[in-house]
């Protein structure tokens, strides 16, 4: 198959070098800490996750727009363009 295109020098474009980095200083990633079940750990000073929550009914009467299940004080925007902030025991407050 000729392919005459490949071999010729690429014009307009800028060349693609890698950024030369001295010697003493190597830089590279951290390795990843894994637990037993080889799954990536957390480091300590790691803030918690927000949990999981289920909307209360008389919030999702109220917001008929909001989904049944949400992140603990996520924030939404109603069609209205309300904001609607979720307390970390389901509860909707404007």
């Amino acid at each position: 198959m000729n392919r005459p295109h490949q071999n010729r020098p690429r014009q307009g474009r800028r060349s693609r070098q890698r950024q030369h980095v001295p010697q003493g200083e190597r830089r590279h990633n951290p390795p990843i800490l894994l637990n037993d079940e080889g799954i990536p750990a957390a480091v300590p000073d790691a803030p918690r996750p927000s949990p999981i929550v289920l909307v209360a009914a008389a919030s999702r009467a109220r917001f008929p727009w909001l989904p049944a299940r949400v992140i603990a004080g996520s924030v939404w925007r109603g069609p209205a363009n309300e904001l609607v902030r979720i307390d970390e025991f389901g509860a909707a407050e404007p």
